[in-house]
């Protein structure tokens, strides 16, 4: 909030700069006033991100470390929460991470409220664990809500598809599986996992999720593999998400 209130406050700087001394018309005044803001906006919030990215990269670190410190990762990504005031979507972004952290160490009950406040704004794997945390506590109605939203927000995402798709098999619901992956492909542009799993369905089969390998099992619905551990250190946040990428 408070870039957005600082680049206005560049925007109207540079318009009475430009009409009180009579250099330019109001109507002619406006435009480079829009462009301050543009400007500056921009500055401001890679300012901002780059401050987050930095905290977010020392929480990484401490989950890399062996044995992974946990407590002390989300103590640290906590430490970025004062950024909120200044960037829309920050918080939400914060939130993400910590509810990825605790769900992928199988704290799920802490996990929740974390994935619930960033559902609308986090990043879209946070989503997705909402949507499968919800299925886990028997939750289904809301389990589908959540992946009704993601699958709008995370469209080019094939794994979100197969996720819900995959839940909704488990569920005895195979025709709206299947509803749900013709979808998919359509939105994803052709993703082969996609078109693989509505083939499957179509002929009678599973879904196959193990083709997704540590992005699969990071969601505890299948016990992975030894050369894919489940330590907390190999939870890898997601860096995209606290990049400028609000």
């Amino acid at each position: 909030m408070r870039n957005l209130v600082m680049a206005l406050g560049a925007g109207v700087l540079v318009f009475t700069i430009l009409f009180l001394t009579k250099l330019l018309s109001a109507g002619e005044s406006a435009v480079p006033a829009v462009i301050a803001v543009a400007i500056a906006y921009f500055v401001f919030a890679r300012v901002t991100f780059k401050k987050v990215e930095a905290i977010m990269l020392e929480a990484q670190a401490a989950l890399q470390a062996m044995p992974p410190r946990i407590d002390a990762a989300i103590a640290t990504m906590q430490k970025a929460y004062p950024y909120a005031s200044q960037q829309f979507g920050v918080r939400s972004q914060i939130d993400t991470q910590i509810g990825m952290l605790l769900y992928m160490t199988q704290d799920f009950n802490k996990a929740l409220p974390y994935l619930e406040k960033s559902l609308r704004f986090g990043h879209w794997m946070g989503g997705a664990m909402l949507g499968v945390l919800y299925y886990k506590k028997k939750n289904n109605e809301k389990m589908k809500e959540t992946f009704e939203f993601m699958t709008k927000k995370g469209r080019k995402q094939g794994l979100v598809w197969n996720l819900y798709a995959y839940l909704l098999s488990q569920l005895n619901e195979n025709d709206k599986a299947q509803q749900v992956l013709a979808n998919g492909v359509r939105e994803t542009k052709g993703d082969e996992k996609v078109k693989e799993s509505l083939l499957a369905l179509q002929n009678g089969k599973k879904i196959r999720m193990k083709g997704y390998k540590e992005q699969w099992y990071q969601f505890h619905l299948e016990r992975p593999p030894a050369q894919y551990g489940q330590a907390p250190g190999g939870a890898r946040m997601d860096r995209s998400s606290f990049r400028g990428r609000w």
